[in-house]
């Protein structure tokens, strides 16, 4: 399954990127793969991220898990402004 998120960050996209691609082992171990990621053209706060996930209730874990979270904020994300959308196929 796939899992496609959008969300507003503090400090740009590429600080963004920055933690979230230092943050890839653990979300790997965690069986996520990211696809992409991606900044909208007109407003480097607005950050969209594809990630491929074995289940809605595993990325659900992981983002719950206190050092995962602190790596989200760490990055700048606005967590009230975070969508994270299941696709199928």
């Amino acid at each position: 399954m796939k899992i496609v998120g959008s969300m507003e960050v503090t400090n740009g996209y590429e600080h963004w990127k920055e933690v979230f691609m230092s943050h890839e082992p653990a979300r790997k171990e965690a069986g996520m793969e990211t696809v992409y990621t991606g900044m909208e053209a007109q407003n480097p706060n607005i950050v969209h991220v594809c990630l491929e996930v074995e289940s809605l209730e595993a990325i659900q874990e992981f983002m719950s898990d206190p050092e995962n979270a602190k790596v989200i904020v760490e990055s700048g994300v606005k967590v009230e402004t975070q969508v994270m959308i299941p696709i199928i196929e």
